[in-house]
């Protein structure tokens, strides 16, 4: 696990400096503490940067930037790829290349772009983001990035005013180039507001971009940049499996099978590694499928809050521990703790990311390295793959009151709106007044748009329209370098213009749509590359710490994808096939409770004094509040609301006010 930095100018006039290339490489210093390499093109129209967390083989004939034998090719590479070894071997028969490092993954990269070019990556199990400088043909030199097929690791890229490409692991190494200026991308803090996160290849950056999960990018000689997005988690009806096909016990028998190839994968590492341990059914069955295949107790680490034992999993987690005689960790911390952060947190982040699990897991991670551990596995994919979330079951059965009349209705438009008339009529007699959400459904169906079900949609509807004060603050942002990466829709202040897109871009799949497949769909397009795993990658990293995440392993999610729902979702209980394959693992109490989460106690702690005054007093004195954004007195009154304990509208009003002290640190300061 690195940090990755570096510049292509065609033209080879202009390029950054060695100094400053340091200087961009060092403010990631925390992604690699082992090390830090760099170099520079024969033909100074190209510098690589690398810091280095030595994970696998760690020799110094392993570190980078690595050459190719003739010096032709050079290439920088964030992440880790777990069958490296079986690479190396098919490109050692071929009888070409003379390796040079014992056992280092990148180095079979290297060997693999050559012989087979970008298609190698088809060939990796893995995470990563990697550069590749190839100028075998010296007229026609180019630069490749590439991000891995989930989108586990990030990697950001700007064009300067000059023509010079500069690229990175994390946005603050790009800030510190000389032609990049901090200055929020307006529509994409208004698609932010909506999914607490921009959706790629934006970031709150104008200019600054991040290359989409599953894409490869490369800059040509001529300094044009062109995409191609080389996987996808489209549902392909083609491939499910029916009943028929795969019996649901056959099925748990194959997800075991798959979930202990790609645990035993994220085990290849030359230093100490261990799980991240909530009590939860994913962790746990983590801990024990890895507790097989070792020789020694798994090293595990939970972390609780002071003050708040309802959100707790100390017990639970502890009851795993004890069965499989872990060598277990724990930390607590309090709001104390939580407020002092702050500062540091949107330092970490770079853009904002609105999901308060990342202060949990940033004093997760910081147990994790006071232990002497580097690796970690970790959940995050299992709700999103197997549809482990209680909304699931809610947004079908929402999505079939309010769509099947519509399309029953026919393709007359005309006969929709009695149809939705009459629905809404019908909401009114029963029990109770109609909801916010559902008076949002209707609206949506009358406009004929796509509902969003995704685990993170927060500023929406009603309550979207009372905050934003004027559209017209928003601007338009700059340009997008390389061609046809940023889709239309991204650029309209409609967030359901984001959704659309990504239905677009699945094609007629949709003709007979199944909103559970949609959620699993739509999870992968956005909150699972840049909401879930950006949370983890950031927050871990801070500490040096690898996280990798077997329920993401690539043949796991192509088998999900292909599974009946029914053996996903059925009776009111999510991810039923994981909890089958986990009953002669995990202690029933344990699978089958009601479900938390990974969560924080965010409305509680806008109640303490001292953390609910500070972010009212902040957002007082912001630019974001003084530029004509938002409804001050709305936003407001509903903070002064939650620090008095009338309202839960924890999750909206940290949405806001993470952007908030983004802003001040990133944007005003500078």
């Amino acid at each position: 696990m690195c940090g990755i930095v570096g510049a292509f100018q065609p033209s080879g006039r202009g390029l950054v400096s060695h100094d400053t290339l340091v200087e961009m490489r060092d403010r990631m210093r925390h992604r690699g503490p082992d090390g830090g390499g760099l170099w520079q093109s024969p033909a100074e129209d190209c510098v690589l940067g690398h810091r280095r967390l030595s994970i696998i083989d760690l020799s110094t004939t392993a570190n980078q930037p690595m050459l190719s034998a003739d010096g032709k090719v050079a290439v920088i590479f964030n992440g880790e790829i777990y069958n490296h070894a079986d690479i190396r071997a098919e490109l050692e028969r071929l009888g070409k290349y003379a390796f040079k490092t014992d056992h280092s993954d990148t180095e079979a990269l290297l060997y693999a772009f050559i012989e087979w070019g970008p298609a190698c990556v088809q060939r990796f199990y893995g995470m990563f983001a990697f550069a590749v400088y190839d100028a075998r043909d010296p007229s026609r030199p180019a630069l490749h990035l590439v991000r891995d097929r989930i989108g586990i690791k990030p990697l950001y890229f700007a064009r300067t005013d000059a023509g010079e490409w500069v690229f990175a692991s994390e946005i603050k190494a790009l800030l510190a180039h000389p032609a990049i200026s901090a200055a929020m991308n307006d529509v994409a803090f208004w698609h932010y507001l909506t999914f607490i996160v921009s959706p790629a290849p934006m970031t709150l950056f104008d200019g600054i971009f991040k290359v989409p999960a599953g894409y490869w990018v490369t800059i040509d000689h001529t300094g044009r940049g062109t995409a191609h997005r080389y996987w996808d988690n489209i549902p392909r009806p083609d491939e499910y499996f029916s009943t028929k096909d795969l019996s649901f016990d056959e099925a748990v028998s194959e997800l075991v099978r798959l979930l202990r190839a790609a645990i035993r994968r994220r085990m290849v590492s030359d230093v100490p590694f261990g799980v991240l341990l909530s009590g939860g059914v994913d962790s746990s069955l983590n801990v024990a499928l890895m507790s097989e295949l070792m020789d020694r107790p798994v090293t595990t680490f939970t972390v609780g809050y002071k003050n708040y034992g309802e959100f707790n999993e100390f017990d639970h987690a502890r009851q795993l521990a004890k069965r499989y005689r872990t060598d277990h960790h724990e930390t607590e911390i309090s709001s104390e703790e939580v407020l002092d952060f702050l500062p540091l947190l949107v330092e970490l982040q770079d853009e904002p990311i609105a999901d308060n699990v990342c202060i949990p897991l940033y004093f997760l991670a910081r147990l994790v390295r006071q232990s002497g551990t580097t690796v970690v596995q970790v959940g995050e994919g299992a709700d999103e793959n197997f549809l482990g979330y209680w909304w699931c079951e809610h947004y079908r059965e929402k999505e079939a009151a309010i769509y099947d009349p519509v399309r029953r209705a026919g393709a007359n438009g005309l006969a929709i709106w009695p149809v939705l008339r009459r629905l809404v009529r019908q909401m009114k007699r029963s029990p109770g007044a109609v909801s916010t959400e559902d008076q949002e459904i209707v609206l949506r169906a009358e406009r004929g748009q796509q509902l969003f079900w995704g685990g993170s949609v927060c500023w929406w509807g009603s309550l979207r329209d009372q905050l934003i004060r004027n559209t017209n603050a928003f601007r338009a942002p700059k340009p997008c370098p390389v061609e046809g990466l940023v889709p239309p829709g991204h650029l309209a202040l409609d967030s359901h213009a984001v959704v659309k897109g990504y239905y677009d871009d699945a094609g007629p799949v949709w003709d007979n749509p199944e909103v559970l497949r949609k959620i699993t769909y739509l999870e992968h397009c956005l909150r699972l590359p840049e909401h879930l795993l950006m949370r983890v990658d950031k927050m871990t990293m801070a500490h040096s710490i690898e996280a990798r995440v077997p329920f993401l392993d690539h043949d796991v999610v192509h088998f999900a994808r292909r599974l009946p729902n029914a053996y996903k979702l059925a009776d009111g209980v999510g991810k039923k096939i994981l909890k089958k394959a986990a009953e002669p693992y995990v202690d029933g109490d344990l699978i089958y409770r009601k479900k938390q989460g990974f969560g924080a106690p965010m409305d509680q702690w806008f109640r303490d004094e001292r953390f609910g005054k500070r972010c009212l007093e902040v957002y007082r004195g912001s630019q974001i509040c003084k530029a004509g954004y938002f409804d001050n007195d709305f936003f407001e009154k509903l903070l002064e609301a939650q620090i008095a304990g009338r309202t839960n509208y924890g999750f909206h009003l940290w949405t806001v006010l993470n952007a908030v002290f983004w802003h001040e640190h990133w944007i005003r300061r500078g």
